[in-house]
């Protein structure tokens, strides 16, 4: 049980970790202390997050397991059909995606040429134009399909799976503060995580 809620209790701060480090209060206390870094923390925030998840996931996969469930017979193809769709999601939402301002190595490049940030991006391009956040439909898919189920990756699948959801909402607030009217028709023209049914 201890054990259980380590696990829960690492992924918990990671998630919150997660949110406040890309909170309009958080960067603007972030550029009024270290303006200097303003530049450089998009990439700073990706490379964190990712190094920490990645050093979470090798602890958890350290500790000993009980399986609950593990993916056998006819359910082999229900797990690695909700893994394809996963990878599917993933590719579409790089292909929509402004990758190199996503990882923040386009906001570096511009830094170093000079170059001003300019607004929000916005786009309805390929994938985005039938659901709001592919990457993050690839990602429920991913911790619900991924590995057998056990006690502790039910722990933090759980966490995860939760964040992925209420964090959605919260990072969709934040384009709505910062695009206003037109990410709000956005909403409610298309899907979240996976198209809306439109009635014929």
């Amino acid at each position: 049980m201890q054990t259980l809620l380590s696990v829960a209790l690492a992924a918990t701060l990671w998630s919150i970790a997660h949110s406040l480090f890309i909170t309009h209060r958080w960067q603007s206390l972030q550029n009024a202390k270290f303006p200097r870094l303003r530049p450089f923390s998009r990439l700073i925030y990706v490379i964190f997050n990712t190094l920490s998840l990645g050093v979470l996931f090798l602890w958890w996969r350290s500790l000993p397991q009980t399986v609950y469930w593990n993916w056998d017979g006819p359910w082999q193809f229900v797990r690695w059909a909700g893994i394809l769709m996963a990878l599917v999601f993933f590719a579409l939402g790089a292909a929509a995606f402004d990758n190199r301002a996503f990882l923040g190595i386009r906001q570096v490049a511009n830094h170093l040429k000079g170059i001003s940030g300019g607004e929000p991006s916005f786009s309805r391009r390929g994938v985005l134009g039938l659901v709001r956040h592919p990457w993050y439909s690839g990602t429920l898919l991913f911790f619900i399909f991924c590995l057998p189920v056990t006690d502790v990756n039910l722990v933090w699948r759980g966490i995860f799976l939760i964040y992925t959801l209420t964090g959605t909402e919260l990072e969709e607030r934040k384009l709505v503060v910062e695009l206003g009217l037109k990410y709000e028709n956005y909403r409610r023209e298309v899907g979240r995580f996976f198209p809306k049914w439109k009635k014929p």
